[in-house]
């Protein structure tokens, strides 16, 4: 019940030369640009809770948005329209959301550093031709920086499900898992990773 979660936003865009002011991994081969952080105090686990709404959430959102661009009318989505409708649906579902809050912006060791059991980051690639669509988002959940499993909303909770059986039953730890998807070759994995390295020396 208790569960407590975090929940943040970034755009992920080429190098730079210059480093974020928030921070983060000096190998990283990519910019980020953090929009939103939110503090949830309650069901912060994947499987029945934040981490399955977030999954729906993201599924519904890239789903619509990819419509919206096969329309005539084309009004592209990005991720500040992205992390304002998250923040409506948080405060506007009255089951499993509760209470959630707003946590400033800040480095991403402060950022981390407020009290919970999961991080969830949803991280965009915006393509100003096309903008957001359901092949632009990814969903990363980090287990108190320990691991961190990364997914396209659609197979994040059947993606979790698999790596938990593999080290229940199987006794495998998270590196020994194999998964072989898209995550792995567009980069994302390594960047998440790279990310828990930071944060474990920070």
């Amino acid at each position: 019940m208790g569960t407590h979660s975090i929940v943040l936003i970034r755009e992920r865009k080429p190098k730079r030369r210059e480093t974020s002011l928030l921070g983060g991994p000096a190998r990283s081969k990519y910019f980020y640009e953090y929009y939103v952080c939110v503090y949830l105090h309650f069901d912060g686990y994947v499987e029945g809770g934040v981490g399955e709404w977030l999954a729906n959430f993201l599924r519904k959102f890239g789903q619509d948005c990819s419509t919206q661009n096969d329309s005539m009318i084309q009004t592209y989505a990005d991720t500040g329209l992205l992390g304002a409708k998250l923040i409506n649906a948080f405060y506007s579902s009255s089951k499993l959301i509760m209470n959630p809050r707003l946590v400033p912006i800040e480095s991403l060791e402060n950022m981390f550093q407020v009290d919970h059991e999961y991080a969830y980051i949803i991280t965009t690639s915006y393509d100003e031709n096309v903008g957001i669509n359901d092949k632009s988002i990814m969903l990363s959940v980090c287990d108190n920086k320990d691991f961190i499993l990364t997914a396209r909303p659609e197979k994040f909770v059947e993606k979790y499900s698999y790596y938990m059986e593999q080290m229940e039953k199987n006794k495998k730890s998270f590196a020994e898992i194999n998964y072989d998807d898209e995550v792995e070759k567009d980069g994302y994995l390594s960047e998440d990773q790279l990310l828990i390295e930071f944060l474990k020396t920070h």
